[in-house]
C-alpha cells in the first residue's frame, strides 16, 4: 500500500512529494509575512521574556484591583506601545549585524536611538499604569 504524499524514489528510498503551493491572496501574504516576524522577533530577544513578564504582572494587578474597562483600554495601550518600540528596536538591530562585526558610528547611533525609544516607552507606560493603579487603590480605600 503507498502513501499518496510519497512516491518510490530511483534510489528505492521513498521521497516526500509535497502538494503544489497555493497562491495565497496578497492580504494573506501580508499576516503569514508580519505573523513570521513576529515569532522572529520575540524568539531573537530575550528582553520580549522581561517585557512579557512585566505584562503577566501588569494584568494581575489590574484584575486585583478590579480596574475598569476604560483603564484596561489604556492599560492595553501602554503593553503595545512598549512591545512595538522592542519589536522597532529589534529590527534595527538585526539590521545592523548584516554582514558586519563592528557597525559604523551611524548604525552604532540608531541602535543607541532605539534603545532609548523603548526606554521611552517603557518610562511613558509606567508612569501611565501609576496613575491608573494609584487612582484605582485610592478609590478602593476612599470608601
Amino acid at each position: 500500500m503507498h502513501d499518496t504524499n510519497t512516491r518510490p524514489a530511483t534510489t528505492g528510498e521513498r521521497r516526500q512529494v509535497h502538494p503544489p503551493h497555493r497562491h495565497r491572496s496578497a492580504w494573506r501574504e501580508e499576516i503569514v509575512l508580519a505573523e513570521r516576524g513576529l515569532v522572529r522577533g520575540i524568539r531573537c530577544d530575550s528582553a520580549f521574556f522581561i517585557h512579557f513578564f512585566g505584562i503577566s504582572i501588569v494584568v494581575a494587578i489590574g484584575m486585583v484591583l478590579g480596574v475598569g474597562w476604560m483603564q484596561w483600554i489604556a492599560i492595553m495601550g501602554c503593553l503595545t506601545v512598549v512591545l512595538t518600540a522592542q519589536m522597532f528596536n529589534q529590527s534595527l538591530k538585526s539590521l545592523a549585524n548584516v554582514g558586519e562585526s563592528e557597525p559604523e558610528p551611524h548604525v552604532e547611533r540608531a541602535l543607541v536611538i532605539g534603545k532609548a525609544a523603548v526606554l521611552v516607552a517603557c518610562i511613558g507606560s509606567t508612569l501611565i499604569l501609576a496613575v491608573i493603579f494609584g487612582h484605582r487603590i485610592q478609590e478602593l480605600f476612599a470608601d
